[in-house]
């Protein structure tokens, strides 16, 4: 099992975002998670990469307990374990499309030579061969998604945290953009947690689960009326 979570809560101040929520994730595994937008999808994705604290509960990311972890520590076991892909993107548009692949591997001290060419590689596998010296303002929003997969990807984390990768493209490209993620995750043998509001998103998930104020359970249709892969964010 890569990730386990054991009736993890979380709130700010008097307010209760979510409570007795409790997951278990394996290896090659690529879920859905759907919820009502200020459920907490986002707040516990963060709960996870150990970027926020719950006030309750227990998470244990490849057989390390997070509650027992400094900052620093879990930062490191953040960049070996982990990837993500933001609905914003979060390209660096001061740096080549392959400098920007390549930052996970200069955080975890790869040599910037080997670095590049693994961001290289990276980029082949998404589709973006050749588009190592390109600048982002030169590419469109799909292709900006697949940058940020290589990157989330070429580290070979076990885990992808991927919050509404879609939400700023068109249904066509979304689609297109979802495929590579799945199929990089597949191949990688990683798990992905991808946090939506598209049913047709989700829809290509291995299982759907439901965030709810008070756990998740497995989910079936959205409150929201059925979407393209690209329903607006939230969340």
């Amino acid at each position: 099992m890569l990730l386990r979570i054991d009736d993890l809560a979380r709130r700010y101040g008097p307010s209760t975002v979510f409570s007795h929520v409790s997951l278990q994730l394996d290896r090659g595994e690529f879920v859905a998670l759907l919820g009502e937008s200020g459920v907490g999808k986002s707040t516990l994705l963060n709960c996870i990469a150990g970027l926020d604290r719950p006030d309750g509960g227990r998470i244990v990311l490849a057989g390390t307990d997070l509650a027992t972890l400094d900052e620093d520590a879990c930062a490191r076991l953040r960049r070996r374990h982990v990837g993500f892909v933001f609905q914003a993107f979060h390209v660096l548009p001061h740096l080549p499309v392959a400098e920007n692949v390549a930052l996970p591997l200069w955080l975890a001290g790869e040599p910037r030579m080997s670095a590049l060419q693994r961001a290289g590689e990276a980029l082949a596998a998404v589709g973006l061969a050749g588009f190592d010296a390109r600048w982002p303002a030169e590419l469109s929003g799909g292709q900006l998604q697949r940058v940020a997969i290589a990157r989330a990807v070429v580290h070979a984390p076990q885990l992808i945290l991927a919050d509404e990768p879609t939400g700023n493209l068109d249904p066509g490209t979304a689609a297109v953009v979802l495929d590579v993620l799945r199929r990089q995750v597949k191949e990688a043998g990683a798990a992905c947690l991808l946090v939506t509001h598209s049913e047709a998103a989700a829809a290509l998930a291995d299982r759907t689960l439901r965030l709810t104020p008070t756990g998740i359970v497995a989910g079936t249709a959205a409150s929201t009326p059925a979407a393209s892969p690209s329903a607006a964010p939230g969340g």
